[in-house]
């Protein structure tokens, strides 16, 4: 788990502190938790309900272990190659976060050094989650 945090806190903007809830590490950008790593291999991440189904549909991760009906997802991390999987879902959020940033203007977060198009061509995402971005910066 250490080196999902270590990979986290270098996003830019983003802030790691404690978990509140059950103890572990919560990333934060601009005051919103992106995600949160347990103690144990669980990581829990926040998406709008749309992206939530997308990701359960397409098995990127499974519903919320507590609040299965809400928007937030949990990933197991039961093996190192599993941490491959949490970086992509909290990278994920990072760069939803900073779309709804950018849409509502209330800050340059991320300024020019994140590159969303490049970014989700990285993460290689599916149509289905691309469409989502893509709705989300012209409405």
């Amino acid at each position: 788990m250490n080196q999902i945090e270590s990979t986290v806190s270098e996003w830019h903007g983003v802030e790691v502190d404690s978990h509140d809830r059950g103890g572990g590490r919560e990333f934060t950008l601009d005051g919103r938790e992106i995600g949160h790593v347990h103690r144990g291999q669980l990581v829990d991440i926040p998406f709008a309900k749309r992206v939530r189904d997308i990701l359960i549909e397409e098995e990127r991760a499974e519903k919320h272990h507590v609040m299965p009906d809400s928007g937030w997802v949990s990933y197991r991390v039961r093996s190192d190659d599993a941490i491959e999987g949490a970086l992509w879902l909290l990278r994920v959020a990072y760069l939803y976060r900073v779309v709804t940033l950018r849409k509502r203007e209330e800050t340059q977060v991320g300024g020019d050094t994140v590159d969303i198009d490049a970014a989700l061509d990285e993460l290689n995402v599916s149509d289905a989650l691309e469409d989502v971005f893509n709705e989300m910066r012209v409405a």
